[in-house]
């Protein structure tokens, strides 16, 4: 389980960190481009919105992929339960 969190709290880092980037980015490339401030702060916004929408859906797919991931586990842990049980059943009736 440890293994797992460690591998979540690393992709929501990677995530975070290339957000970040690309808002840094982003924002760098539009403030030194030669243009007006007005024409400038409606491409920040312009550019803050795109990128905000950009992250929710990645946060969305990322969500969908990990509830998939725990799902798949939450299966493989019942279906070995299972045969664990199966397994001891049948030792125990040949012990008899």
């Amino acid at each position: 389980m440890g293994t797992n969190d460690n591998d979540q709290s690393a992709l929501v880092s990677i995530l975070a960190g290339i957000g970040i980037g690309v808002l840094v980015g982003a924002m760098a490339g539009l403030l030194l481009a030669p243009k007006a401030g007005s024409e400038s702060r409606e491409d920040i916004s312009k550019a803050v919105s795109d990128l905000t929408d950009k992250i929710s859906q990645l946060g969305q797919q990322v969500s969908t992929r990990l509830k998939q991931a725990v799902d798949t586990g939450k299966q493989a842990v019942a279906n070995k339960l299972q045969e664990t049980t199966a397994a001891a059943s049948s030792t125990d009736e040949n012990s008899a």
